[in-house]
């Protein structure tokens, strides 16, 4: 029985279900000496010695059992120990009191359940068999069953009221443990549900990263050639102005481009690097508005100090995936509002046009999201959502009463000092 646990379906179950039916156990030894007491009370011609000595010896039981389990790493070996000494306990307590005429002998079936539940197959087919020969003895060895001098309508009323206290307590047992059981399978359940649409979801974000590498292997190569073909274009048309200026905000995108790819190898090398915190942000963003002069970009930093902090570099393109949405969406404009609170960085990015439907808000960061434009959430929603949740932070998309889409990042702070 040393590898019960191990063999268990309940393994991480055991300890709680031990307790449990510990205090089922207390719940019965509580009611056996109640029907003690009244059955004095009512003149029951019954062995009250032998019965007060067979439920103090459950009662130290469930005092050894409570504490060695506690300590055990073998929990289910105590279980096990613990429902045998219930059918050995119950036994005696039969012997005493009319064998097996008594029709508390159906107590037998709890222990006989929660083992077939609990416990190995080998175990509960032991203990059933136990309980089977122990509850044939009973038709021979047994003290007879009390009776006011032969009166057969006493005998039978006071069967008939242990059968309803044998159908109460067990009822009682077996409800709530199998309640007990059903709750914990569905939360094992849910627990299975969300484990699946991770997996589902990180096998999709690995698929985006093999492509993401491989598209930033394949562009490298032909932003340097129209790099060096701009440069080239300078020098041949130096005089023109006018196409001076194009051919610079040309150069000014392709390293934008650039920027972007380094960024990319940045992001998957992983880093922290420690930096005033709204500066820090403050010139990510302007070198953002740089890339989309097309877009009015509204950065509102909080007056406090600014703390120097740790971000990993893998938060950015999880926060520019939502800035890009937002700008793409908010037709022209985009707000981006930052606060400290709780010891982390809240970030709000805000557009004020398009909307998410129900569906895309509750499947958002969980799946790609088909959407069209000016919504604008899809795929970059999925990557920061992974990605913010795997820095311990959170996404969360609210529609905005007024139109657009109002994107809260929430997002722990690894703290270093405030200058």
């Amino acid at each position: 029985m040393a590898d019960m646990a191990v063999m268990s379906p309940f393994s991480h179950d055991l300890p709680r279900a031990a307790a449990g039916l510990a205090q089922l156990r207390w719940l019965t030894l509580c009611s056996g000496a109640l029907l003690c007491v009244a059955g004095g009370a009512a003149g029951v011609a019954l062995p009250y010695p032998l019965l007060a000595q067979a439920l103090l010896t459950l009662t130290a039981a469930n005092l050894v059992l409570a504490r060695c389990g506690a300590r055990s790493r073998t929990p289910a070996l105590w279980l096990g120990a613990g429902l045998a000494a219930d059918v050995i306990c119950l036994t005696e307590v039969l012997a005493f009191t009319g064998g097996a005429a008594n029709p508390l002998a159906s107590l037998y079936l709890p222990p006989v359940l929660f083992a077939a539940l609990l416990l190995p197959a080998a175990f509960a087919w032991t203990l059933a068999f136990a309980t089977l020969l122990a509850y044939a003895a009973l038709f021979r060895w047994h003290l007879p069953w009390p009776a006011a001098a032969g009166d057969a309508a006493y005998a039978v009323s006071l069967h008939l009221t242990g059968m309803w206290v044998t159908f109460s307590l067990s009822a009682l047992l077996m409800t709530g443990f199998v309640s007990w059981l059903a709750r914990r399978l569905a939360s094992r359940e849910a627990m299975l549900t969300a484990a699946r649409e991770a997996l589902s979801r990180d096998e999709q974000l690995l698929a985006v990263g093999m492509q993401a590498a491989g598209a930033a292997h394949a562009l490298s190569t032909p932003l340097n050639t129209l790099t060096l073909l701009v440069d080239e274009m300078a020098e041949f048309r130096a005089g023109d102005a006018e196409l001076a200026a194009d051919l610079q905000t040309m150069k000014e995108q392709l390293a934008g481009c650039r920027q972007a790819l380094f960024a990319l190898k940045d992001g998957a090398e992983s880093g922290v690097r420690e930096a005033p915190l709204f500066a820090m942000l403050a010139d990510r963003l302007e070198g953002w508005r740089a890339l989309r002069p097309d877009v009015v970009l509204i950065w509102t930093p909080p007056d406090v100090p600014d703390p120097v902090v740790g971000l990993d570099s893998a938060f950015w393109p999880a926060f520019f995936n939502l800035v890009n949405n937002a700008a793409e969406a908010g037709g022209g404009e985009v707000e981006v509002r930052a606060s400290l609170a709780a010891g982390g960085l809240t970030l709000d990015v805000i557009n004020r046009k398009g909307s998410l439907s129900d569906e895309q808000l509750a499947r958002a960061g969980l799946t790609p999201l088909v959407s069209g434009k000016p919504a604008g959430m899809g795929l970059g929603v999925l990557l920061s959502h992974a990605t913010l949740a795997r820095l311990g932070g959170r996404l969360e998309l609210v529609n905005r009463l007024g139109g657009g889409v109002h994107a809260r990042i929430v997002l722990p702070l690894n703290r270093r000092r405030v200058p």
